[in-house]
């Protein structure tokens, strides 16, 4: 990789943001296909402990997302906590479920016992950096979007047979066409030291 292609990397990194204020909308000229080839590609590429591939995606859009939303938001008692699934559900064009499958885990558990305790963190760590490459990838699109976890609620309220048993939700990228710029983002003095 060049200097130039690595600060190209750096600046989409730099410019992700968490952006609540979206449109259901697509940006002219993406299609829902061009975001799942980037969730494909970015689950398949993205490394597993062992290179085990755990870790699963689906892509809700249409009357699936907004029933999905819409059930979390009836499930969160008080008024309090309905806010951000109800602007999921009535502002976004759609979102990303990231899932890792406890079957691989337990596999590598099975099979490498003497580290049988960390595989789960390993497999959440894989997910972590899945959604974050995915939510960089997706605003190169002209996509805005923001990071959620209601997971029991949103596995709980999918529609029967979407995705195995044994799948674990971990995250949710919801994601539309942005309806305003991102808030101002300010850093702590956190340097990164070179020890010798």
């Amino acid at each position: 990789m060049s200097a130039a292609a690595t600060k190209q990397f750096l600046k989409a990194i730099a410019a992700r943001r968490t952006i609540y204020a979206l449109k259901p909308e697509l940006p002219s000229g993406v299609s829902i296909n061009d975001v799942q080839e980037v969730v494909q590609a970015i689950v398949k590429d993205t490394p597993t402990s062992f290179n085990c591939q755990g870790n699963r995606a689906i892509i809700l859009t249409g009357e699936t997302h907004k029933s999905v939303w819409d059930s979390v938001v009836n499930a969160i008692e008080g008024d309090n906590g309905k806010k951000r699934p109800a602007s999921a559900r009535d502002e976004a064009f759609g979102s990303i479920i990231f899932l890792t499958d406890d079957k691989t885990t337990e596999k590598l558990q099975a099979d490498f016992p003497a580290w049988s305790a960390i595989f789960p963190s390993f497999a959440e760590h894989s997910s972590g950096a899945a959604q974050i490459s995915t939510w960089t990838a997706i605003e190169l699109l002209g996509l805005g979007g923001h990071l959620q976890h209601y997971n029991g609620y949103v596995k709980a309220a999918l529609p029967e047979g979407a995705i195995p048993q044994e799948w674990t939700v971990q995250a949710q990228l919801v994601f539309g066409l942005p309806a305003a710029e991102a808030g101002e983002k300010t850093y702590i003095d956190n340097p990164v030291k070179i020890l010798n």
